[in-house]
């Protein structure tokens, strides 16, 4: 008989024990207790890169909205604070000196037109033009 009683008791003792719970989780005021908790002082002991490591951020940048953030930037105050001269002169430099290459090309090719042209007019044979770098003196250059 005794065999029998003891999972009796225990789990008489477990039903009590999560009565007890119950009661006292459902008679505490969870708003005075999370007003009691440093958030600050939560935060400074969560090691956020390990909380990063276990996230799948691209499911979480799918499910957070941006609005509301994005709402908050002063864009007034980043424009001030950014050295627009700088950006547009560095932008407009890659810009020139792209139409400068195109224009140095276009030179190029038209100075071999108008050798090739030249050559047939006074009836010789167009030979390239002169001082390619495969036809310098071996002790020229730098």
């Amino acid at each position: 008989m005794e065999g029998r009683l003891v999972p009796r008791m225990e789990a008489l003792a477990q039903a009590v024990a999560e009565r007890a719970v119950e009661i006292v989780v459902s008679a505490v005021d969870m708003n005075a207790l999370l007003d009691g908790v440093d958030l600050n002082a939560l935060l400074d002991q969560v090691d956020f890169d390990q909380v990063l490591a276990r996230i799948d951020l691209d499911q979480m940048v799918g499910r957070l909205d941006l609005n509301p953030i994005l709402a908050r930037i002063d864009v007034e105050a980043l424009v001030q604070q950014t050295d627009l001269g700088a950006v547009i002169a560095r932008s407009s430099s890659g810009v020139a000196s792209e139409v400068l290459d195109v224009f140095r090309s276009q030179t190029v090719g038209l100075d071999e037109l108008i050798a090739r042209w030249i050559g047939r007019l006074r009836r010789r044979p167009y030979t390239g033009p002169p001082g390619l770098p495969g036809r310098l003196p071996a002790g020229s250059g730098s």
